[in-house]
């Protein structure tokens, strides 16, 4: 089995404001299982996860964070290959639907890795509403390259820019790494989410309304894009697929970009 991406899910403080905020944003329904862990859902297709973040985390006064899971073989051989290659493992666990462990990579980026079957999910970039894309924010791809085509057999190739896909070892894309400054993810190294939108000028209102904000509005080739943070800080992507070209700087003048800050 290659490692791929499989699930995302959120980590929040308070429950019923997340799913109050994401069912206004993306029009999600929620299921708690016996664990208080809430699937996400768009009319019967899974999207999501979310749950409220453990006493540990609060403890050292960790943000609100969408966490990325890539699927593997086996927990125990990928946490020590990890430890060698210079990452850290946080946090590892059985739980109703597999073995997790978490890692963060040279750079402090954090990802989760799953062994199980339980979890069967994949991103949709058609569906509004969807987990649709997983993108890593690094300060340098130097940091971390070695890491991940290491420790899960990926490929890390040059695209565009700052922009390098990342393919499994049979050619398979499944994700990107962009060198990228704190306008454009933060302080913090992250493996971002990303979600489909059908508008996203009427989405970034939905977020405003909200309470949340967006703090950028940039265009590629894969459409019109926006860093969004929720009403408690967590931070994730939007994407409008064939949105307006990035030469048609007028296209988001109703969404007020004169401090390139919408709150």
């Amino acid at each position: 089995m290659e490692s791929k991406f499989i699930w995302t899910d959120l980590s929040t403080f308070d429950l019923s404001k997340a799913t109050d905020f994401y069912h206004k944003v993306f029009g999600w329904s929620f299921s708690e299982d016996r664990s208080g862990y809430f699937n996400c859902s768009l009319g019967r297709d899974p999207c999501a996860g979310l749950y409220e973040m453990p006493a540990f985390f609060q403890k050292i006064r960790m943000p609100s964070f969408w966490m990325t899971y890539i699927s593997v073989n086996n927990i125990e051989s990928i946490t020590a290959k990890a430890r060698e290659l210079g990452g850290k493992v946080e946090l590892e666990e059985d739980n109703p639907r597999g073995r997790i462990a978490l890692i963060r990579d040279p750079a402090g980026a954090g990802v989760t890795c799953y062994e199980g079957d339980e979890i069967l999910s994949k991103p949709n970039l058609e569906r509004p509403g969807s987990w649709c894309w997983t993108e890593l924010m690094v300060s340098s791809i130097s940091l971390v390259r070695k890491f991940y085509e290491t420790l899960f057999d990926w490929r890390f190739e040059a695209h565009s820019g700052n922009r390098y896909n990342i393919k499994t070892a049979t050619g398979v894309l499944i994700g990107a790494a962009q060198v990228a400054g704190k306008e454009e993810k933060g302080s913090k190294e992250f493996w971002a989410a990303y979600f489909a939108v059908s508008d996203l000028g009427e989405t970034i209102h939905t977020i405003k309304e909200a309470g949340g904000c967006v703090e950028g509005i940039y265009t590629h080739e894969d459409g019109a894009q926006a860093l969004a943070y929720d009403d408690q800080g967590a931070a994730f992507f939007l994407i409008q697929k064939d949105g307006p070209s990035a030469a048609d700087s007028s296209s988001f003048d109703s969404l007020d970009q004169s401090s390139g800050k919408l709150k």
